[in-house]
């Protein structure tokens, strides 16, 4: 529900994130939850696939948001990213696949090619704590791709949902952050997660 939503003031930002609340079962359920208890829904990051990660960029620099100078590098699995920051909004993690022989490994080009570079492909949801917030989502029918990466107390912790479905692919996922003074991205957790974010329900 729309409601859960937080709200904000860039109508670019604020359309990805109520198409992907529109898409995503899991989202719209811990915006229920948040709503149920009384506890704020905050967004962490949101993540766009594409070809080009400054051709694709570009619009939200000219936003507010800037480099960040945060590159996230995976040559083994043939992909590569940048993060972008904007005071009061969700950090913007862009990825795409290398250009070169590498990229040939890398999910992203065929997720780019079904769904295009317009949606989000992930959202990530901060949590204070990512088990109890499992545990609670499970309950309510929620299936997740895995367990969660990062041990209990580091810096850094996260879990995927399993995939919405869409033309019979693996669309989006709703993604759960731990996070414990610290406000980057772990490369370790981001491969793991990007293994995981094929699996469905």
């Amino acid at each position: 529900m729309k409601t859960s939503i937080p709200q904000y003031d860039d109508a670019m930002v604020q359309v990805l994130l109520d198409a992907f609340w529109a898409d995503n079962a899991a989202a719209r359920v811990w915006g229920e939850e948040c709503e149920q208890y009384g506890t704020p829904l905050v967004i962490d990051h949101i993540t766009l696939r594409c070809m080009n990660i400054d051709r694709r960029a570009a619009p939200f620099l000219s936003r507010g948001y800037v480099d960040a100078d945060e590159r996230i590098e995976y040559p083994e699995q043939g992909w590569w990213a940048k993060v972008y920051r904007r005071p009061g909004y969700p950090a913007l993690f862009v990825d795409q696949a290398y250009d070169d022989a590498r990229g040939e490994k890398s999910l992203i080009p065929d997720w780019v090619r079904r769904f295009g570079e317009a949606a989000l492909h992930h959202t990530a949801i901060r949590v204070p704590d990512i088990d109890a917030a499992v545990a609670s989502l499970v309950k309510r029918g929620v299936g997740f791709s895995g367990e969660v990466v990062g041990r209990r107390g580091s810096r850094l912790r996260q879990i995927f949902t399993l995939a919405e479905v869409r033309d019979g692919a693996a669309f989006s996922v709703l993604e759960l952050t731990e996070r414990n003074g610290y406000d980057g991205f772990h490369p370790d957790a981001a491969d793991s997660l990007m293994q995981s974010s094929t699996k469905i329900a």
